[in-house]
């Protein structure tokens, strides 16, 4: 049962957050729940899969989860909830979608590189790549379940001021914290640098041998890979900066520029959306797989 806490006071900077998550949140869910909706549609319709089809789909799961559990966090900005097992729920759902995104989004740019690096590896590996792409999609979605259910602890009520914002006194654990930082985070971003700016390097070289609709459908994919590249990084490196920051701060700015974070991170379910399921698309009608 959700119960509300609408009576609780609040100083200007939490008035100002207030609005500024009222305004900012709303069409978030609109926008988000519509490409994801739209983007579902247009797997329902896909009649051969392929490996990248499968990683695909595995990102629009998250990003859809995360998307369907916003209204929880609208309700929140409106009248504070009270804590409750419910939002040790929400709250570990919350983080396994947003860590599943990075993952699968980190398997993605491996594949990418490998793709264009080795592509008679993959090209002779043709014929299990559904199996393998399904294998690393099982494993990081174990994965994030095993290391939500060994840390479920972070997120319970006593800890929790409102459903969705910590007490400033109660800081996450170390070792759950560096298994964020660490695992969550500085990893899958230096692997997804590194295999991006691989791949554009060698597109980028090769367009000098191409000329006509490869040279365009390249440079296209150059573009999207850059742009999935930055999009990453400006999402998620706000939130990891502020979840470190705010286990070593009592300071109430640091408590606003998290929620702050939380927003900008969530913005990727509709990006990705935009960059990996109808660009992507529409650059390859004929083999997505190759990228």
């Amino acid at each position: 049962m959700v119960e509300f806490n609408c009576s609780s006071r609040m100083n200007h900077t939490e008035t100002a957050l207030r609005v500024f998550e009222r305004v900012a949140y709303i069409p978030l869910f609109i926008l988000g729940f519509s490409l994801n909706i739209t983007a579902l549609c247009i797997f329902c319709r896909i009649k051969h899969w392929t490996d990248m089809h499968i990683y695909m789909l595995n990102l629009l799961v998250a990003d859809f989860l995360a998307i369907l559990i916003l209204p929880f966090k609208i309700l929140e900005v409106f009248c504070p909830i009270q804590p409750t097992s419910l939002c040790t729920a929400l709250l570990c759902i919350q983080f396994s979608n947003m860590y599943s995104s990075i993952f699968i989004i980190t398997a993605i740019s491996i594949h990418r590189f490998i793709a264009v690096r080795f592509p008679f590896l993959t090209k002779a590996m043709l014929s299990k790549s559904r199996m393998i792409a399904t294998t690393k999609c099982v494993i990081i979605w174990v994965t994030v379940a095993v290391i939500c259910v060994c840390n479920y602890q972070e997120f319970l009520p006593d800890k929790l001021e409102n459903c969705y914002d910590r007490k400033v006194s109660k800081k996450f654990q170390k070792n759950f914290l560096v298994v964020l930082e660490i695992l969550g985070y500085l990893i899958p971003v230096v692997i997804l640098i590194f295999c991006s700016t691989q791949t554009i390097y060698i597109l980028v070289r090769s367009l000098q041998h191409v000329e006509g609709r490869d040279r365009v459908e390249r440079k296209n994919t150059v573009a999207i890979i850059t742009a999935n590249m930055f999009t990453f990084i400006v999402c998620f490196t706000p939130l990891h900066i502020g979840l470190l920051l705010q286990n070593y701060s009592v300071e109430y700015f640091v408590r606003v520029s998290l929620n702050v974070a939380e927003w900008i991170a969530t913005t990727n379910c509709c990006l990705d959306s935009i960059g990996y399921y109808f660009l992507l698309k529409k650059v390859n009608k004929r083999d997505q797989s190759s990228y």
